[in-house]
């Protein structure tokens, strides 16, 4: 099964079928190869992400996120939370934590 195949069973948009073609043109590398390099830097950034959710909502220690994350992003965080307590310390759902992290995530 191609590439191209696997994106239309998922029903995948068609700008990432844009991005790909882009890349392939501008990298000369074939779309499989592209895939592989994709797939652990968006996992990265969804592993990265999650941990500054539930480090926001207090459910990831502080000593975990410092693994995750570094000591720049968490005391980034910290302060954020200090500095913006109604916003994000537990005020809002769970899942517009997520949009707070995308806004304020360097």
């Amino acid at each position: 099964m191609g590439v191209y195949e696997i994106i239309d069973k998922t029903k995948t948009s068609s700008p990432i079928l844009q991005e790909l073609s882009f890349l392939t043109e501008q990298t000369g590398q074939d779309e499989a190869t592209l895939i592989a390099q994709a797939l652990p830097l968006g996992l990265n950034l969804l592993y990265r992400q999650v941990a500054e959710q539930v480090f926001i909502a207090g459910t990831l220690p502080r000593e975990n996120a410092l693994t995750i994350l570094g000591d720049e992003k968490v005391e980034r965080l910290e302060y954020l939370q200090h500095a913006f307590p109604q916003d994000i310390s537990g005020q809002l759902p769970t899942r517009r934590h997520s949009c707070f992290c995308r806004r304020y995530s360097s």
